[in-house]
């Protein structure tokens, strides 16, 4: 996650509606970003066993 992130979330205030909204859209972004490096790994791995 980008730092410029962190920073945003820390200005909104704990009662504030958006937080929740923004910190599942950050967890989903880190699995995203996760997802698709597992993905990639796998992918490389196949192409040196089919070699």
């Amino acid at each position: 996650m980008d730092k410029q992130f962190f920073a945003e979330m820390r200005k909104i205030s704990h009662e504030d509606e958006l937080r929740s909204k923004l910190l599942l859209h950050g967890v989903k972004r880190i699995l995203e970003e996760r997802q698709e490096k597992l993905l990639g790994f796998i992918r490389k791995k196949e192409e040196k066993h089919l070699m």
